[in-house]
């Protein structure tokens, strides 16, 4: 859709002037976002350790600098709350 652009004059006589503006697209190169299929997909992410199965969950690994896949919580601080 254009855009109408309309301008008025106030002087002792009122005129306006109207004309209208045609929009134009541009274009971008930015490149589309990566996808991922797996976990064994990304990078950072061990799945390789301890394998992949029911119950896994990621744990961060500051010695390796990665997500790795467990079952096992080893090194986590649990709060319960009070009941």
């Amino acid at each position: 859709m254009t855009d109408i652009v309309a301008q008025v004059d106030t002087s002792t006589t009122t005129t306006a002037n109207v004309e209208e503006t045609i929009e134009t697209t541009s274009e971008t190169q930015l490149a589309s976002p990566a996808s991922v299929d797996s976990l064994q997909d990304i990078a950072d992410i061990d799945t390789v350790t301890n394998g992949i199965t029911t119950g896994s969950i990621l744990i961060y690994r500051t010695a390796t600098n990665k997500w790795t896949a467990s079952t096992t919580l080893e090194n986590q601080n649990m709060e319960g709350g009070e009941f």
